[in-house]
């Protein structure tokens, strides 16, 4: 069934892809749905999976996810409202809006994409291919080039795809929001900026939904660690170093769950508990944002989690992470934030041109109203911003976090209804 499945929606997509190029003026892609599988997450909604071969090489593979309603098995159902959500650096898409299928603890139904799809929004998803690429790989110079040039190309195959999908079969569908959390935040921009391009009949892009990041910053302390970490950047790739290699991660979560009173391999004054308390906590950069708020002892030292469950936190560090995501992703974001102007860095030469409604959603104790700035910049006459914040300001330190947005125990109330309801809004 599944490879009778994978074959025919291989062969639409074919033939609505090849029609598309050619109005394009572009040559065909090597696209092809490789694999299909369904499994049921909550009363009728079914998630469905699909891994299509977007190139030639090894690698060259994405995975498009569908959360719906089913009115029978194999039969989801037509909904007018679309959004595709895009993951962050380095995250997969399933770990990080369905948590229920990492912790056990967790009510089955809680995920913003769940949510989403209970209230009759088709609910799509996207893993970069750099996410998918194993662990045991042994030669990642195919990533030297992986930036985010090659992220918003494979998007647009996502997107038209699931719009394919969504129609009729004779025609696609109309065009899909778009969603994403950090890095999909960028993600977000990007492809709208890229879909200006597009002729008006190929658009994908309704309207963007970035959570908690933005592609420029006006502050120039950001500025300045921008430049420095594009020069870091800069030499990494001339040194033939490609990939960033993430798997520490796992071992964080792993003891934290697993051995909590023991001593942290990577700091022997904490506890694998409080370690992995101090990821979750701690303020990153020049913008003093974390990913999820905590409470603190006298020294400082966490020792609970204020909005999301801890075993969920170290859940997300376990198996939410790929093995490798490429330097080049950054090297990107940097030249931009930095001010650079590279000729092959592009995805944000068209913000201005977005003309789409968006909606920003920012986390007070992420990266919250630094990421307003985004919104200045394109051209939308529809935007709407909205920061969820727990806390007064002097305590930003331990308010509502950037991983909160989605995993907090009122992530339906302060974030997902809002998001609903938008979407509703602009039916």
């Amino acid at each position: 069934m599944r490879r009778m499945l994978a074959a025919a929606l291989t062969m639409m997509v074919f033939f609505f892809v090849g029609a598309t190029c050619l109005a394009n003026g572009q040559n065909s892609p090597l696209w092809k749905i490789a694999n299909v599988d369904r499994q049921v997450l909550f009363d009728n909604v079914a998630y469905y999976r699909f891994d299509v071969v977007v190139g030639p090489g090894q690698y060259d593979k994405i995975r498009i996810h569908r959360i719906v309603q089913e009115t029978q098995p194999f039969q989801p159902k037509q909904l007018a409202q679309a959004v595709m959500f895009f993951g962050g650096e380095p995250t997969y898409f399933a770990t990080l809006y369905v948590e229920p299928l990492i912790d056990p603890d967790i009510v089955r139904d809680r995920s913003i994409a769940i949510y989403l799809a209970k209230n009759n929004i088709d609910v799509w998803g996207m893993d970069y291919r750099w996410a998918l690429v194993p662990q045991d790989a042994k030669d990642l110079s195919f990533m030297k080039n992986w930036g985010i040039e090659t992220d918003v190309q494979d998007a647009q195959t996502a997107l038209t795809i699931a719009r394919l999908l969504r129609g009729n079969g004779f025609a696609p569908s109309g065009p899909l929001y778009l969603a994403g959390l950090s890095y999909g935040a960028k993600m977000t921009y990007a492809v709208a900026a890229d879909d200006t391009q597009r002729p008006l009949a190929l658009r994908n892009v309704k309207g963007i939904i970035p959570l908690d990041c933005g592609v420029k910053f006006k502050e120039p302390e950001v500025k300045a660690e921008a430049c420095t970490n594009f020069a870091a950047d800069q030499q990494n790739l001339k040194s033939g170093v490609y990939y960033y290699d993430n798997t520490s991660l796992w071992q964080m979560g792993d003891l934290a769950l697993s051995n909590p009173g023991g001593t942290s391999p990577f700091d022997s004054t904490l506890t694998n508990y409080q370690f992995g308390l101090v990821v979750g906590t701690s303020p990153n950069g020049a913008i003093p944002w974390h990913f999820v708020g905590g409470w603190m002892d006298s020294n400082g030292i966490p020792y609970d989690l204020r909005y999301t469950e801890p075993s969920l936190w170290f859940d997300l560090l376990k198996f939410n992470e790929p093995p490798y995501s490429p330097i080049r992703l950054d090297y990107d974001s940097d030249s931009v934030e930095c001010g650079k102007h590279l000729p092959d860095v592009t995805f944000a030469n068209h913000l201005s041109d977005i003309t789409i409604p968006v909606f920003y959603v920012g986390a007070a104790g992420g990266f919250g109203t630094y990421g307003e700035y985004t919104t200045k910049l394109v051209a939308s006459r529809d935007v709407t911003v909205r920061i969820v914040q727990e806390q007064p300001d002097d305590m930003r330190s331990v308010d509502y976090g950037h991983g909160d947005l989605l995993a907090g125990r009122k992530a339906e109330l302060l974030v997902w209804q809002p998001i609903l309801q938008w979407l509703q809004n602009h039916h």
